[in-house]
C-alpha cells in the first residue's frame, strides 16, 4: 500500500513538473463579437507550451455598465485560480478593461496569498492606486509587464472620461520591483477613419486607428519585448504637461491654429488672428499662451526631456527576463 502510495505520488509530481501552463487573455470593452483567431495565433507563438484560453464576459454594455461586469468578472477569475491545485502555472493577460480586470484580480489574490506565473497588461483601462501596484509585483511570480501607447486614441477617450491617466496611456512614471514597462511605438497613427465626439466635449476630433487600441499590436508588441527586442520606458507624462502649462493662459475656443512644431505626439501651434500659441499635448489637453516666448520655451523645454529620456532608452541594456 505504501509503495502504490509512493508511486501514486512520483506519479502526480512528475505530470505537475511537465503540466502545461495557462494563460488567460481577458478583452477589453465591447469585444464580444471579435474573432480572436489571430490573438490566439500571436499568444500560441509568444508562449508555444502554454494553453490559450480567451476569457469572454459581459462587455458589450455602456461604459459604466461594462465597469460592473468587469468586477463580476473579476470574481469568477479570482475562483477559478483558487480552485486551481496549480495557480503559479497561470498567466492572467488583459487588454483594455481586461487590463483592469486583471490588477483588481491581483489585488484579491495578494490577500490570499496566491502567486500566478506572470500578470501582463496592454493598453490598460485604469489609473491603479500604489497598493494595487504592490499586489500585482507580489501576486506575479514572472515580472509584470505593462504595455502603453500615447497614441492611443481610445485610451484619449478614457481620459476625458474618467479624468485620470490610465496606464496603458502614460505607464508608471519610473522602475519599481518586478516590473517591466514598454512603449508601444505606432507608425500609422496618421490615418483617418472620421470622426468620433469626445466624452464632454462639443467638438469633434480625428478618431486615428493608431494601430493603438487593438489587442493584436499590443500583443505583437509584447512578442517583440519578450525576445529581447525593446528596452524598457518609462517617463512621467502628467509632469510633462505641468511643464508645458507654465505661464500658460485662460482656454481659447477660437479655431484656427496652424502647426509650426512637433515632436513625438506633442504639437506647437500659432494663430494669426487675435494671436495666440499652443501646446497641445498626447492626451489631447491644450495649454493656451499669449507670449510666442513662453510657448516655444515650454514646447522646448518638454522635447529636451522627451529627448533625454530617448537617448538613455537607446544608450541602457536591459537584463534578460523571458
Amino acid at each position: 500500500m505504501a509503495k502504490q502510495l509512493w508511486v501514486f505520488l512520483l506519479f502526480f509530481s512528475l505530470n505537475l513538473l511537465h503540466g502545461k501552463d495557462i494563460l488567460l487573455f481577458i478583452p477589453g470593452w465591447y469585444s464580444e463579437w471579435i474573432n480572436y483567431s489571430a490573438h490566439r495565433e500571436i499568444l500560441q507563438k509568444t508562449f508555444p507550451d502554454t494553453e490559450i484560453i480567451i476569457y469572454k464576459w459581459d462587455s458589450n454594455r455602456l461604459w459604466k455598465n461594462a465597469k460592473i461586469s468587469a468586477e463580476s468578472c473579476v470574481d469568477k477569475i479570482c475562483r477559478k485560480i483558487s480552485a486551481s491545485s496549480t495557480p503559479e502555472r497561470y498567466i492572467i493577460a488583459g487588454h483594455s478593461l481586461g487590463g483592469r480586470i486583471a490588477i483588481n484580480s491581483a489585488a484579491i489574490l495578494a490577500k490570499k496569498k496566491i502567486k500566478v506565473k506572470r500578470i501582463i497588461l496592454l493598453g490598460t483601462a485604469a489609473a491603479p492606486e500604489p497598493e494595487e501596484l504592490t499586489a500585482l509585483q507580489q501576486v506575479s511570480s514572472d515580472p509584470v509587464i505593462n504595455i502603453f501607447c500615447t497614441d492611443d486614441n481610445m485610451l484619449k477617450l478614457y481620459i476625458r472620461q474618467e479624468q485620470d491617466f490610465p496606464l496603458g496611456f502614460t505607464g508608471i512614471s519610473k522602475r519599481i520591483a518586478n516590473f517591466r514597462q514598454y512603449r508601444m511605438p505606432v507608425v500609422d497613427h496618421d490615418i483617418k477613419l472620421g470622426k468620433i465626439t469626445l466624452p464632454q466635449h462639443r467638438s469633434t476630433e480625428s478618431f486615428r486607428e493608431t494601430a493603438a487600441h487593438l489587442a493584436v499590436n499590443y500583443l505583437q508588441c509584447l512578442r517583440t519585448a519578450l525576445n529581447d527586442k525593446m528596452t524598457e520606458f518609462y517617463i512621467d507624462y502628467p509632469a510633462l504637461e505641468k511643464l508645458a502649462a507654465r505661464n500658460s493662459v485662460i482656454h481659447d475656443k477660437l479655431p484656427g491654429f496652424r502647426q509650426t512644431d512637433e515632436f513625438d505626439s506633442w504639437v506647437l501651434g500659432e494663430r494669426k488672428i487675435k494671436t495666440r500659441f499652443r501646446i497641445t499635448a498626447p492626451s489631447g489637453k491644450h495649454f493656451y499662451y499669449t507670449s510666442k516666448q513662453s510657448a516655444v520655451k515650454n514646447f522646448n523645454a518638454v522635447k529636451q526631456r522627451l529627448l533625454n529620456r530617448k537617448t538613455e532608452h537607446v544608450s541602457e541594456k536591459q537584463p534578460r527576463f523571458h
